[in-house]
């Protein structure tokens, strides 16, 4: 075997002369082939440790990204609360899809390690004078290489992620400053403000909300014999909307079957109402819900109140509305009770 002897690395002295003498003698019997062959057993036991390295820093990447994705909180009350929460959830499974990619190949490189350990023979060299696929260490070595294709991929997947969520937080923060000038408008009415309100003054707002929205006023307060109809607009398409205006006071109350039974014996009869609004700053009962379910009367409570008063929604978009004849209502499945759409 041709060695170098003036190689920086020294044959140790194993304490033991019969053992020295016998790696002298190894190391003289030894062959160019047995200095390769041993080379190269060394080699892919090289590449599946380094491998498990670079995967086991990769899932600390991961679940770190994880924890960090955990510390962030949605912004109290926010209009884009669901925006938050959508681009948060669709990093989140980015980032445990590719964790658990990468624990998956991080096994298998282990695996891979211990069979090539496992696969050392006493002639090395003849192991390495197997032609193609025939050799031992070829399947795990190349089994690294698809598992290092597998964390690779995974990598781009979290990275896409990010940029993607990066690109939604980026575009709320510009929704949330376009908000933050709405609502310090005069177009804006804060709930705790609509709380402190009178009966009357309520109304004047739902009036004014109803201008705001581009709807044509021709009642903008009701009063003793208004008949149910405190505020009566027409949109675009001169649909006649009637609102029937209930406020309760600090927003705690509910409103009662009665009132849109009521409600429902005048909208349409004495005011040909296209669309019937009933309108509170508090809540609605089961049974009013239900009434106003089966009589097409479309309810707008507290929750709803916040999107058309506070954050600017127009009121047809809030209740699911067209400008169009409408016919049945339906109240959305797991919503709060208070919200009615058009089914």
């Amino acid at each position: 075997m041709h060695i170098n002897w003036r190689t920086t690395v020294q044959v140790p002295d194993y304490g033991n002369d019969h053992l020295n003498e016998l790696f002298q003698r190894h190391l003289s019997e030894a062959t160019d082939d047995d200095l390769l062959a041993a080379y190269l057993h060394w080699a892919e036991g090289r590449i599946a440790l380094d491998f498990c390295g670079t995967a086991e820093a990769l899932v600390e990447r991961f679940y770190s990204e994880n924890e960090s994705l955990d510390r962030l909180r949605t912004p109290h009350r926010s209009r884009y609360a669901s925006i938050y929460q959508s681009a948060r959830a669709d990093l989140r499974h980015a980032i445990e899809q590719a964790i658990d990619t990468t624990e998956s190949t991080l096994l298998k490189a282990r695996e891979s390690w211990r069979s090539l350990c496992a696969q050392t023979p006493h002639d090395l060299a003849g192991r390495y004078r197997q032609a193609g696929e025939a050799h031992p260490g070829r399947a795990a070595v190349a089994l690294i290489g698809q598992l290092g294709e597998q964390n690779a991929e995974a990598e781009r997947a979290v990275r896409n992620a990010l940029v993607r969520y990066r690109h939604e937080m980026h575009r709320v923060a510009v929704l949330e400053q376009e908000m933050a000038t709405f609502l310090a408008s005069d177009g804006s009415f804060d709930l705790q403000d609509v709380d402190t309100m009178n009966p009357y003054e309520f109304e004047h707002m739902v009036a004014r909300l109803a201008r705001r929205d581009g709807l044509n006023v021709v009642r903008s307060g009701g009063g003793s014999r208004d008949l149910g109809a405190d505020v009566i607009a027409l949109t675009a398409g001169d649909l006649r909307v009637v609102f029937q205006c209930k406020h309760r006071h600090a927003g705690v109350g509910k409103v009662g079957s009665r009132d849109m039974q009521t409600l429902n014996g005048t909208a349409r009869p004495e005011h040909q109402a296209d669309i019937v609004i009933a309108v509170t700053n508090g809540t609605f009962t089961k049974p009013a819900i239900d009434f106003s379910r089966s009589h097409t009367i479309h309810l707008l409570g507290r929750t709803d109140l916040r999107r058309w008063a506070t954050w600017g929604d127009p009121l047809l978009s809030v209740l699911d509305l067209t400008d169009a004849p409408l016919t049945t209502t339906a109240v959305t499945p797991g919503s709060d009770p208070t919200y009615v759409q058009v089914s």
